[in-house]
């Protein structure tokens, strides 16, 4: 960021010209510029389609890059070799007098930006080189609006969505990288990196103040040994996009069972969404088949659940029941250490499934005593009942193995 003059100048400079002049021997690339928000560039380097995005009026329910208010891009036909005034143009400026105020100013805009609102700002730092200002306005505002292309183009990342009521015949979708939105985030990203600085260094007046941080960002630059080749705004730095992968997630602590898997490796306040949908059921007066498949699809819910934790259990490492007091059957179940036991003799099922019934009452009895509820009474039926559920469900993980 500085002086629009000053880099004017020191461009005119190093081609050996007068500002006047270097302005004019570039204006003349202008038929080659086209004002975009999707270039295909960032797809294929070789890919010349590209459009704007102008959609208006905006907030038709979707979300667009009009509704965005990003600053726009230019599409250069040609190469790095024509993107002088385009490099300008996209370049921002500082209306601060001093280096330090220029570095941290936040509201520093882009060339385009001041010619757009006709600035008196650039009106001086133009007229001050001896260039007619109003002519170089004139031109830039009517540089070329990219339209949506009338073709697609093979290198391009393409979707083909099947017509309704068409049979065999489709929309090809090209998917164009929205340029000026990522140009959008880098800037945002990097403005709140200049307020972090700001909060953060004590001679600042914003010392202490809040900020926000973005861990684990991601670079990305396009156009191999010249970025240029892709857009004006690909920057040396590249640009930044925010990490794309899964959140890392912090396993749960297995508790490890002493004596009784159900009663000591599963928190029953875990279970007290389940536990109320079945107090509701269990008060329930109609005795139909309706509410036996709905209890059954209940304790179906709490197998998953158990079984969920008994498989994290099967996945340590063998031998780990041989320090507890679990039961011969749980062990089987539980302990790798058994795992060809636990498929040729099923004699361990049983017991277990009347372990967790035992279990699934003692739990509902607690859920209601924590609720102030009085607990509907259940007998050896329910008991029996809610181990055959289990049972067919273990039942049927030994024949899939």
């Amino acid at each position: 960021m500085g002086s629009i003059a000053t880099y004017i100048a020191d461009k005119a400079e190093k081609k050996k010209q007068t500002p006047a002049k270097w302005i004019e021997s570039n204006l003349k690339n202008f038929g080659r510029y086209w004002v975009s928000s999707h270039i295909g560039r960032y797809t294929h380097p070789d890919v010349a389609l590209h459009l704007h995005d102008d959609s208006v009026p905006t907030g038709k329910g979707y979300l667009t890059t009009a509704d965005a208010k990003v600053q726009q891009d230019i599409f250069v036909d040609g190469g790095s070799a024509f993107m002088t005034i385009a490099s300008f143009l996209v370049s921002k400026f500082s209306q601060k007098e001093t280096i330090a105020e220029q570095k941290d100013d936040l509201e520093a805009k882009t060339a385009w930006q001041y010619f757009c609102e006709d600035s008196p700002f650039i009106r001086r730092e133009i007229e001050s080189l001896g260039i007619g200002y109003e002519t170089l306005r004139e031109k830039i505002l009517h540089i070329q609006i990219s339209k949506v292309p009338e073709k697609s183009d093979t290198r391009l990342k393409q979707v083909y969505f099947p017509i309704l009521d068409h049979d065999g015949e489709y929309h090809l979708l090209s998917i164009l990288p929205p340029s000026v939105l990522m140009h959008e985030l880098t800037n945002r990203i990097r403005t709140a990196f200049q307020v972090q600085k700001k909060c953060r260094d004590q001679k600042s007046e914003y010392y202490g103040g809040p900020y926000q941080t973005f861990p684990d960002l991601t670079v990305v630059c396009f156009g191999g040994a010249n970025v240029q080749n892709i857009s004006v705004r690909n920057s040396s730095l590249g640009m930044q996009a925010l990490p794309s992968l899964p959140p890392c997630l912090t396993g749960r602590k297995i508790k490890m069972p002493k004596g009784n898997f159900f009663f000591d490796s599963l928190y029953w306040r875990r279970f007290s969404d389940m536990l109320s949908n079945l107090d509701t059921l269990f008060r329930d007066q109609r005795h139909n088949l309706e509410m036996r498949e709905r209890r059954e699809d209940i304790i179906l819910d709490f197998v998953e659940a158990v079984l969920y934790e008994a498989n994290r259990l099967q996945n340590l490492p063998a031998g780990w029941s041989k320090d507890t007091e679990l039961s011969d059957e749980q062990a089987v179940w539980l302990d790798a250490a058994y795992g060809s036991q636990r498929q040729d003799d099923t004699d361990w099922i049983w017991p277990v499934c009347l372990d967790f019934a035992r279990w699934l009452v003692n739990t509902y009895g607690r859920f209601c005593h924590d609720e102030n509820l009085k607990e509907v009474s259940l007998s050896d039926v329910e008991v029996q009942a809610f181990a055959s559920t289990m049972e067919d469900v273990l039942k049927q993980e030994v024949r899939e193995g």
